[in-house]
């Protein structure tokens, strides 16, 4: 559905996407940072000056506006966290990574439910030009792959990917459609490629799962042991292992909790970062959301 805005000077697009950047979490409790807010969206006319200024709503205007005339990499982030994650999983059972180091590429989204989908995202904004390669990182890594564009990149990205990568669309209604399902390339996975994912107090905790107590030894030389023990196994050990291991990374029950109940112009910031029951408490009461 299409709101009524005013009319924007689209010279204000970049700074309103940076609205939701990384440092509107960092600094969520920070008046000079909210002024700074207010003032952006004043200047470009998104919320009048005569109207009374609430925090909330002025970001789920900016959101709004976004979704709609500049869809940023955050919006469709934030659309997959809702209409794909939440959608199905609202009990917390999956988990919904961001920005995960993935062989030569980072990958944008990876959501882990029994299999590993990478999601890497060609906005409007975007181009091709790193796309063979960061399909070929995800490939060797996580069980399926689906790229998320628009409706402009469909023909191009056909002829450019194999048929087990899915295609799905993020439509003119901010809808999000599956074109293509991914098939699954789990026999491509490489565990020496894997390993550089995983975090050493990942690799200790599946040690000590697997086979026991670690053996004492100097800090500096547990990671190379884990290194080694983990390219030991056999490709579907290492495989349920690093599977598990991303599993892991799930929100704690206050940031999960945060996440749903929050706007749902919000929900993207609190995902794929590890946020501390304080800051959850202080980000409810920022927020208005009371108990």
């Amino acid at each position: 559905m299409q709101l009524n805005h005013p009319i924007v000077d689209p010279c204000y697009n970049y700074a309103l996407s940076q609205v939701f950047g990384a440092s509107l979490v960092k600094r969520l409790d920070d008046s000079v940072h909210e002024d700074s807010i207010r003032s952006l969206l004043h200047h470009c006319g998104l919320y009048p000056v005569n109207e009374q200024w609430n925090f909330v709503h002025g970001l789920s205007i900016a959101y709004q506006y976004l979704r709609e005339n500049y869809r940023c990499e955050y919006v469709y982030k934030n659309e997959i966290a809702n209409q794909i994650l939440l959608r199905y999983h609202s009990d917390n059972s999956a988990t919904l990574l961001r920005e995960v180091a993935s062989d030569r590429s980072i990958a944008d989204i990876v959501i882990i439910n029994g299999q590993t989908v990478a999601y890497e995202i060609k906005t409007e904004l975007d181009n091709f030009d790193r796309l063979a390669g960061q399909l070929g990182s995800y490939q060797c890594l996580y069980d399926c792959l689906n790229i998320v564009t628009h409706r402009g990149a469909v023909d191009a990205i056909y002829q450019k990917v194999d048929e087990t990568v899915g295609i799905i669309v993020l439509n003119d209604d901010a809808k999000i459609e599956t074109l293509r399902p991914a098939v699954s390339t789990a026999h491509l996975f490489d565990p020496a490629k894997a390993v550089v994912t995983l975090r050493q107090a990942e690799l200790v905790a599946a040690y000590e799962k697997w086979v026991g107590k670690m053996p004492k030894m100097g800090t500096a030389l547990i990671y190379t042991f884990c290194h080694e023990w983990y390219l030991g196994l056999d490709i579907e050990e290492a495989h349920i292992v690093f599977a598990q291991a991303l599993k892991s990374r799930r929100p704690n029950p206050h940031q999960f909790n945060l996440i749903l109940d929050c706007d749902t112009s919000l929900r993207m910031l609190f995902f794929g970062r590890e946020l501390s029951k304080r800051y959850c408490v202080t980000a409810r009461e920022r927020l208005g959301l009371f108990e």
